[in-house]
């Protein structure tokens, strides 16, 4: 999906670069510092468990770094398109992208597809955050996420924003803003009950969704396009799945803690997101934020 919206998060940077951005604090407050730390390919969480990160960047000392947070089924590596173009047309931008606990680059094998906690989500995001704003004190900070790296950057922020590990704007790609009108209320209801009587029991998400064929381009079929990944998660846990779900149905409320430079991109043929949901949620963002939206009526 990320690749329909490159031009808006290329429009968007432009934007958060020449926009006052809200000012947070370089320390982390975590309890467990001592365990955290940041390598050259991975870093240590919270927790002590290690994740793997890609970094592109181009100045040792960036003016701007865009942490991405990649969706379901997903990478670090979906965000090498705009790190190609960051490279080539804005050098004082840095972009790092870490690997989700729970998808398919996770390390620990027995956690892929699954997710305990969604806490654990926010605090490898706050931790990650606060080893990158040690490394580049100067550099103002964009979480990035993508699909369910949307929910995640900003529940993250709505949740831990007391914790001085945040970020300075925001960006949602194809969120996920709640779940669509369309989907049956007796398959919600019957996959939470499932779920929280069965929480590692898993589940396809075209089986979920009820459509044979989940595109994310005009010519790509998701099942299609994620078998070629190594790290692609043919089913996930009934508790990953409704953890989202939740996400999604209190997206609006986590907004209203939002106080900082919001971009949001998406477009029009999104299985998992209907744009009207979207706009709604647009339309719902505080007065004192400085909010921007570009939909693309073309773009899944």
């Amino acid at each position: 999906m990320i690749i329909s919206i490159l031009r808006g998060i290329f429009v968007g940077i432009g934007i958060f670069i020449f926009i006052p951005l809200a000012s947070c604090s370089a320390q982390n407050q975590a309890t467990k510092q001592a365990q955290t730390k940041l390598g050259k390919t991975h870093f240590s969480s919270f927790d002590g468990s290690k994740f793997p990160y890609t970094k592109w960047a181009s100045k040792e000392n960036p003016e701007l770094v865009i942490i991405g947070v990649h969706g379901i089924s997903g990478a670090s590596s979906d965000f090498r398109p705009l790190a190609k173009h960051l490279l080539n047309k804005h050098p004082k931008i840095a972009l790092y992208g870490a690997e989700t606990r729970g998808q398919g680059k996770d390390p620990v094998k027995e956690r892929r597809g699954h997710i305990h906690d969604r806490k654990e989500w926010f605090k490898d995001l706050t931790t990650f955050t606060s080893l990158i704003r040690k490394q580049h004190p100067k550099a103002r900070i964009i979480w990035c996420g993508e699909s369910m790296g949307s929910l995640i950057v900003l529940h993250t922020y709505a949740q831990m924003k007391d914790s001085g590990a945040h970020c300075d704007a925001m960006i949602l790609a194809s969120p996920i803003t709640d779940i669509r009108s369309d989907f049956p209320p007796w398959i919600i209801s019957a996959v939470n009950i499932t779920g929280f009587l069965f929480p590692k029991a898993r589940i396809s998400l075209e089986s979920l969704s009820g459509e044979d064929e989940v595109r994310v381009t005009k010519n790509t079929v998701h099942q299609e396009q994620a078998a070629t990944n190594s790290y692609h998660i043919r089913k996930h846990t009934l508790r990953l799945l409704t953890t989202l779900g939740k996400m999604m149905q209190t997206s609006r409320k986590a907004s209203q803690q939002l106080d900082l430079p919001i971009l949001v991109l998406h477009g029009g043929k999104d299985v998992f997101s209907d744009p009207k949901d979207v706009k709604r949620f647009f339309d719902g963002l505080p007065e004192k934020v400085f909010a921007t939206r570009k939909f693309y009526p073309e773009s899944f």
